[in-house]
């Protein structure tokens, strides 16, 4: 037989005895004696069994792999084939059903990973905190379906799961649920067919529990209000200014005062401030300003400093820790702790200071942020966002102490 014949009658001598392509990347053979079955050569050497056909009712024309020639022999290789054809003829596509068999086979944990490497929004890839939650769900709350096939996630489970969860912990429970739907929605759309059906979950059982009328329903979640109270700001204002002293606290604790104090005066976030670099803050432009480049609504912003931000930065900058010369607020974590912002409100505590520490324990980011609105908003005697209250509520034999805004007590000198 001529090796340049692509057509001849498969026998395990002659398919062991033909070469590799050198002049291309494949080669192809076809048996004279089964209809459609071929045999396809890598240039590397490498020699599989095929199958080739058109499915009844599409007209589209497939080619399937049926195994290795290492491993089937010419007789099996033709039963496999034929098995292929007929399955062809009554309109089976075998790479949709090949496709199929994987998907039924893919995990709760694979899908997660393939989510949060190519999920993409309107803004571009996840940020590393959605990845970091989205992991953290299905690491955690549902780690006994972590590498379970998605496809044997049922609704009543989920109804399970949800009643049982939302007993101690309703609103992190929501959100589970919510990245949980978002993933399973995921899976489907990703193994959906060209004809647009799904192979699996045909319906997002978390969407089918929640839909109305259905058999769960969401965790009523109220809206947090929690802020500093406005007779305390100015107390808060003086522990901070304390916790900022080199000459009385360790470095990081100053940091920490100083992290507090920033979110307190401009309502960032703590992911905002502790990120903002130097080059992005002007202390000696013609109107001080800084800029937060990586915001939640992803818009960037700039916004001018009062004259008591100035302080603190121009501080900070003076003090920055050894080596850092990016980072304005740095905030590291360490072993056993959460962060140095913790370790300054903990700290607060063990010092007793009676006057604001039960203030400071709930002194959280987004309590921060509601207590800087609360400044802009209360006006009085502090024009540029500061403080506006007294150092302690009055009381009937203590006459009313001066306000300890910096701002206020500059003004009161001049």
């Amino acid at each position: 037989m001529s090796i340049l014949q692509t057509r001849f009658k498969f026998t395990n001598l002659k398919v062991k005895a033909l070469p590799a392509p050198t002049d291309k990347d494949q080669a192809f053979y076809w048996d004279t004696e089964t209809q459609g079955l071929g045999l396809r050569i890598t240039a590397a050497g490498a020699k599989s069994y095929i199958v080739r056909g058109r499915v009844n009712g599409s007209g589209k024309d497939r080619r399937f792999t049926l195994g290795s020639a290492e491993l089937l022999s010419c007789d099996e290789a033709r039963k496999r084939a034929q098995v292929k054809r007929l399955e062809m003829l009554d309109g089976l596509d075998p790479q949709v059903e090949k496709k199929k068999v994987a998907a039924q086979s893919e995990t709760l944990r694979e899908v997660m990973e393939d989510y949060i490497e190519h999920k993409r929004t309107k803004n571009g890839p996840l940020r590393p905190s959605s990845k970091a939650d989205i992991r953290r769900c299905v690491e955690g709350t549902f780690s006994d379906w972590a590498d379970e096939p998605v496809a044997s996630i049922s609704r009543d489970a989920c109804i399970k799961r949800f009643r049982e969860l939302s007993k101690t912990a309703p609103v992190q429970t929501n959100q589970a649920f919510r990245n949980l739907r978002a993933l399973l929605n995921w899976a489907r759309e990703k193994n959906a067919t060209a004809d647009g059906s799904y192979p699996i979950l045909p319906i997002n059982p978390v969407s089918q529990m929640f839909k109305q009328g259905g058999m769960a329903q969401w965790n009523k979640e109220k809206p947090r209000a929690t802020r500093v109270p406005r007779d305390k700001i100015g107390a808060v204002w003086v522990l901070l200014e304390q916790h900022s002293d080199p000459e009385r606290n360790i470095t990081t604790t100053c940091v920490s005062a100083d992290l507090i104090a920033f979110m307190l005066l401009t309502g960032t976030r703590v992911s905002e401030a502790r990120e903002l670099t130097w080059d992005r803050v002007k202390l000696d432009g013609k109107v001080p300003t800084f800029h937060l480049a990586v915001t939640k609504n992803h818009n960037p912003v700039t916004l001018p400093l009062s004259d008591a931000l100035h302080t603190l930065l121009t501080r900070r900058y003076e003090n920055r820790l050894k080596g850092t010369t990016s980072s304005s607020l740095p905030c590291e974590a360490r072993r056993g702790t959460s962060s140095t912002r913790e370790r300054c409100l903990r700290q607060c505590q063990r010092r007793r200071e009676r006057t604001c520490t039960r203030t400071l324990c709930v002194a959280r980011s987004r309590t921060l942020r509601r207590s800087s609105a609360l400044i802009v908003t209360s006006g009085g005697s502090c024009s540029t966002t500061l403080l506006a209250t007294c150092m302690a509520p009055p009381t009937r034999t203590t006459p009313t102490p001066p306000c300890c805004c910096p701002l206020c007590r500059r003004s009161a000198r001049g």
